[in-house]
Parts: C-alpha cells; structure tokens; sequence
C-alpha cells in the first residue's frame, strides 16, 4: 500500500516553479560539476561563490548512484543502498556542504543531480534486478538527498547496458514523485552503443515513467563526437554541431511504434574543450583561443553558430566545470553568444531604446527601475524600462510575481513512498 510521505523538498519545488516560470523566455547556460561540496568532495565555499555569481544558469552536479554501506566502505549496487556521492555517503557528513547548496540555490540557480556516468552500471543495475520495495526505498533516499542539497532536477547520464535498470528507475521517478521533478537525459550518438542513442533514451524515458525530458543535454563531445568522426576543434566544427541538430530535431518513431517529438526548446547541446575532456583532441569540440580579448571564441563561436540557425533551441551545456581554466570567463562568452536578454532604457534625451545607464541590471531590478508598464516597481520615478534581446525589440509584459521581489505561486511538491 502506498502513502504520501511529508517532504521539505517542497521550498526547493517552490524555487524551482519560480525560476522556471521567470526564465522561461532565456537560455539555459548549463555546466556539469564533476565533484561535490566539501567534506563530501573538493569544492569549497569560494567555488560555490564563483558558481553563483557567474553567469550560468544551471548546475548539474557528477556523479550520484546508490551504493550499500559495508564497514567504512561501499558495495555498489548493493542490495540496501543509501546515496553515494563522489564516493562518499551524504548521511553523516554535516550540514556545510548542505548550506554551500541551499546559498547557490538561493542565488537563483538551478540544480540537477547526474545519475549514473561514463561505463558506470551500479544504479542501473540495481533498479534491474532488485525488488520493487528496495527501488521504492532507494528513490525514497534520494527523494531525501534532494531535499536536503537543494536539487529539483535529476539528469540521467545512462551510459551502460541494464536497459531495464533504466527503464525502472524512469518508473519508480513518476511512481514516488509527486508531481515528478524535472528530468533531463544526456544522450550521445555512437555506433555499437545504442542506448545510448537520444531517441532510445527520450522513448523509453516516456513510455516507462510519462515524463518527457524537460531537457536533452546532448553531448556533442566525447565520444558523442568521436563517433561522428569529427576531428577536434576546427573551423568546421560549428557547421558540424548544426547539422548534428538537425539530425536530432522532429519526431521520431519508438520501437513500439508510439512517437516523440524532440523540440528546440528540449535540446541543449552540450561541448566540451581539449582540457575538460581529458586532453583528447578527438574528443573537444574547442579550445581556449590564446588570441583576441576573447578567451573561449571558438566555444562562442559554436553556440552563436547554432543559435543564429535555431533560435528557440534550449541553450548551452558543458561538460565540466572543475577542468575550465577560467569558470567566469567562460559562462559569461557563452552567455553573450546565446543572446541572452537584457535591460533597456527609454532615453529621455534621444527617445531611444539604449541600454540601462546603471551597468548590468538583472531582470528583476530592470522591472524594479521600470516605471511605465504593468507590474513594473516604479524605482526610477518615471523612466520606462524593458528586459528584451535588443534595443528594437517590442517592450515586454512584466510577469507581476517576479522572484526578485519575493513573491512565488506555493505549490505542494510531495513524495509517495511504500
């Protein structure tokens, strides 16, 4: 018999619903973090400083699966698993890596948690073949997780053999979420790997769980790019990466015949440079320029390449953060070729649209300044402001329950659990 569990996971669904809705006309600026918050893992107090006043939007933190605790060691998968993270258990560790998650999270970034990884079957293989009680137990532990790290998404990076453990964990998300959380899934394209295949993956994401992928983290790197024979980064490579969406954009037929539609607004196509992916050029799709004022041009190149092709496409993903050379630089050129909106002002001089006087204005502030349209806080005593992509755009409609001022629609966010 089944009964709904209290969650605090309920305030992070709330901030999830906020940030969602407020963003919904921007890009998604997307990096995965291949490491964890101190003590669990390597990342301290001034890294979470720099994510969250960088220009990225999301953060996809690398890797989490469940593991049985066995002395001060783990047996993965186990056959009683807790939630393994950077290959330590999150139970006992303390509430500072839990308060360097709730500040990035508070700073208005959104946080997903990447399930499974390169070649790594211990999840999967666990959803396979163990008993509906002991997976309910284990997404009930995760549930947990995710309430207490400030995660409202969970990204699956499914890079191994146990389909079934795949399609069972996709189940036992809608059976003991309630409503699901955001799912992303991490798809790559490679000859002899066909679940790893985008269409494989979104298909049976959906006919096991009803969720489509609020995201599709494509990864056009690694061996995503290998296999396409692509030779590293080149002048050709932003052309490349266009026709690869193409082939990844429409609908397309599921091997039991039922359909999906892969959208724009799903796929975020996902590079990496020769560092971050070991140093193997085969395998990047850019690299640091070394030339110009601009640091990563080759990755900007690539993502404005795309974007000016597909306009509404979700935005940008990157793999991974703790191997950039310089994390800010990086999320603010991306941010800057996906064309990312920003604040205008009504010259009182001119009659013309120029940027905000102020410097950098965010979104809510430029609606704070705003004193000319509905919803607009009236700050400037009389100038008209506008958050849109450039100067000749129509001026927007402000949503009147912008996050920057504190309001949010509270909406129950709970867990069913055996």
């Amino acid at each position: 018999m089944q009964r709904l569990i209290t969650a605090s996971i309920i305030a992070s669904a709330v901030m999830f619903l906020a940030i969602g809705s407020l963003l919904a006309a921007d890009k998604v600026n997307l990096t995965y973090v291949e490491d964890a918050p101190s003590p669990i893992g390597l990342l301290t107090q001034s890294d979470f400083d720099k994510m969250a006043a960088s220009d990225f939007t999301h953060f996809v933190f690398a890797f989490v699966n469940f593991c049985t605790p066995k002395g001060y060691r783990f047996v993965c998968p186990g056959t009683d698993p807790v939630v393994v993270w950077n290959g330590k258990g999150v139970a006992d560790i303390g509430d500072k890596p839990i308060a360097m998650m709730q500040g990035l999270s508070d700073a208005g970034k959104t946080i997903y948690v990447s399930i499974g990884g390169a070649d790594n079957d211990e999840t999967w293989s666990f959803f396979d073949k163990e008993t509906k009680a002991k997976q309910n137990a284990a997404m009930s532990a995760l549930a947990t997780f995710m309430s207490d790290y400030s995660v409202t998404g969970i990204d699956l990076d499914f890079e191994a053999s146990s389909e079934g453990g795949y399609n069972n964990f996709a189940s036992a998300i809608s059976a003991n979420f309630s409503p699901a959380p955001p799912v992303s899934i991490a798809p790559y394209d490679c000859p002899g790997h066909p679940f790893g295949e985008l269409v494989w993956q979104y298909c049976n994401l959906v006919n096991s769980s009803q969720i489509k992928p609020t995201l599709v983290n494509r990864q056009y790197y690694a061996t995503g790019a290998q296999c396409q024979d692509w030779q590293g980064p080149s002048p050709k490579m932003p052309s490349q990466i266009v026709a690869a969406i193409k082939a990844d954009l429409g609908i397309f037929t599921c091997q039991d015949g039922s359909s999906i539609t892969v959208t724009q607004a799903q796929l975020n196509p996902g590079i990496a440079t020769v560092k971050t992916v070991g140093n193997m050029f085969s395998q990047a799709n850019c690299e640091i320029s070394d030339t110009g004022s601009a640091l990563y041009s080759g990755c900007a190149d690539i993502v404005s390449t795309y974007v000016k092709a597909y306009p509404d496409i979700a935005g940008a993903a990157f793999w991974q953060w703790t191997s950039l050379k310089d994390q800010t630089t990086y999320a603010s050129e991306i941010s800057a070729a996906l064309g990312s909106d920003s604040c205008f002002w009504l010259s009182n001089v001119t009659n013309q649209w120029v940027p905000a006087p102020q410097g950098t204005v965010g979104e809510s502030q430029c609606q704070a300044l705003d004193s000319c349209q509905p919803g607009g806080g009236g700050q400037s005593s009389g100038g008209c402001y506008k958050w849109t992509f450039s100067a000749s755009d129509p001026q927007n409609q402000w949503d009147e329950f912008s996050i920057g001022w504190g309001f949010a629609p509270i909406q129950s966010f709970s867990l069913i659990g055996c």
